[in-house]
This record gives structure tokens, C-alpha cells and sequence, in this order.
């Protein structure tokens, strides 16, 4: 679900090149927020009364306090006043010294434009990009003519149905493409990054992942099977290179917590589609 931010800070750029403000804005989007800042605002009205609307009812308001600038000072002392809570409210600032109004006020203070992306993640509670060079796992299936239409979803959830049945917990991203070069075929790609210490997934896991993806497969043929010669590692490059991107989410313990990226309205997210078939086949609200 889509839902509104509201970045406060001092600017004096186009926000299209103010590089603090689009490392915020893409991060915060990335979890499904619509961002704006003040000077993006389009109203007949004051400008001061949308911003203090929106210090009072968007969703998320993330404030930089960088260049101790008159106006953020009074957008966080209005902020106090409304009472909105910290777990709402996102207070960011440079390396510089903290004016002496509001340095009791908890800060997160970011050293550069890198580690203020991670402050953002760490606020939102987001799991650490899937670097490019990460390597993820290729699942390769042959489908006949009998197959019904959406095939490539039936062997994205194989995938997802074994991600929930090892429990896992982290960052997942589904790609997908047809081969029909090598016949009637398709791939489906995951890319994993555990909510633990650990950038990659093990190869012990892989293998319990791969040996589950081929129990649920064996539940479709002789539509849909998996092609063993086909299955391979890959990294994201090339997945990104080759497949279409069919949805990002953040996974605990087998449950999907966060939709992220295209997910917001579901368009072509296999994720949400399995969510969505998971959901009218439960036992419990049959």
C-alpha cells in the first residue's frame, strides 16, 4: 500500500539534482512512500499551510536539519508540538554541530550521501540491497501445449512455496523470461539476501531450496516441468540484463512483511500474485 512522506530540509537546488534529497526520496520509495518536498508543492493556497498539513498528516515526515536553516528549525519545533511520534518521524543531520534549540532531539547523523541511505534503511527496517555481483539462483522449466496461460507464475511459485516451507527470512527478488530459443521454455530467477550476517545464501540452502522447487514441480508436469540441465547460478547482473523484474519483497520467517519496488500496485509481481493465490486457498477461510 501506498503511503505519503514528507521530507523537510533546507534546499536551494532543483530537486532533480539535489543529490541528499534523491538519496531519501529513492530509499523511501523503494518501500512504497510518494515523496514531496516543499518546494514540489502545486496549490492555490499558502504553501506554509500544506506544509504544515502534511507535518501533521503524512504518513512518514523525514527531516534534515543539515545547514541549520530558520524554516526546518520551525518544521521540527511544529512537529513537537502536533506530538507526532518518532516512530513516524525521521530526524536526519550532516556531520555538523547540532543547534542548540533542538539538540535533544534524537538525530541520526550520517557522514555522507552512503551512509545516509543506510540510516534510511535502518529507519524503515530494510534489508541491505542485492549488490549486482551477488550471485542468485536460475530455475529453468519446459512447459507443453495443455499448459494454461500464466505458466510462468506456476514455476514462480514453486520457488515461493519453497522460500516459505525452509522458513526463510530476508530480501527476495523474482525475475522471469521466456526461452523459446530452446524450445518451450521458460526461467524463473530468485536472488536472496538473509536477514542475517551472511551476504548470500548457503550452499546448503540452495540445495533444500532446489530440492523443494522440484517436490512442488512435480505437482504440475506434464504441463509445467522443471528442467534440471537448465538450472544454474547467475548473478544479478545478468539476471537484470536478461529477465523482467516481477517483484521485490522482504520474507520473515516465511511470510512475506513488506512489499517493495513494482509491488506497490502489484503490477507484474509474481509475489503479490502468489500472495493473492496463497490467501484464497486457505483452509481457514474456506
Amino acid at each position: 500500500m501506498t503511503q505519503k512522506a514528507f521530507i523537510a530540509m533546507r534546499f536551494s537546488d532543483d530537486p532533480w539534482r539535489d543529490k541528499v534529497y534523491l538519496a531519501i526520496r529513492e530509499e523511501l520509495e523503494k518501500a512504497n512512500y510518494v515523496c514531496i518536498r516543499a518546494d514540489e508543492i502545486r496549490t492555490s493556497g499558502p504553501v506554509v499551510d500544506e506544509v504544515c498539513r502534511l507535518l501533521s498528516e503524512a504518513d512518514l515526515v523525514v527531516i534534515d536539519s543539515s545547514g541549520d536553516s530558520h524554516s526546518v528549525s520551525y518544521e521540527v519545533g511544529y512537529c513537537h508540538g502536533v506530538g507526532r511520534s518518532s516512530d513516524s518521524t525521521l530526524l536526519l543531520k550532516d556531520n555538523a554541530k547540532l543547534p542548540f534549540n533542538y539538540r535533544h532531539y534524537r538525530h541520526r547523523v550520517y557522514r555522507d550521501v552512503r551512509h545516509l541511505r543506510r540510516l534510511v534503511r535502518d529507519f524503515l527496517g530494510l534489508i541491505e540491497p542485492i549488490r549486482p555481483d551477488a550471485l542468485g539462483r536460475v530455475y529453468s522449466f519446459d512447459f507443453s501445449e495443455d499448459a494454461t496461460y500464466g505458466y510462468i507464475f506456476d514455476g514462480a511459485k514453486c520457488v515461493f512455496d519453497a522460500l516459505r516451507d525452509l522458513k526463510y527470512s530476508g530480501r527476495c527478488e523474482c525475475y522471469s523470461a521466456e526461452r523459446f530459443q530452446w524450445g518451450r521454455s521458460f526461467v524463473v530467477g530468485v536472488m536472496l539476501r538473509p536477514n542475517n550476517r551472511q551476504p548470500e545464501p548457503t550452499n546448503e540452502f540452495w540445495k533444500k531450496l532446489g530440492q523443494l522447487v522440484e517436490t512442488y514441480s512435480e505437482r504440475l508436469s506434464p504441463n509445467v516441468t522443471l528442467l534440471h540441465s537448465g538450472c544454474e547460478f547467475a548473478s544479478k547482473r545478468a539476471m537484470e540484463d536478461s529477465m523482467l523484474d516481477c517483484g521485490i519483497a522482504e520474507f520473515d520467517k516465511g511470510n512475506v512483511t513488506q512489499m517493495l519496488g513494482i509491488d506497490a500496485d502489484g503490477s507484474t509481481s509474481f509475489i503479490r500474485d502468489w500472495l493473492n493465490s496463497s490467501e484464497k486457498h486457505d483452509p481457514e477461510d474456506a
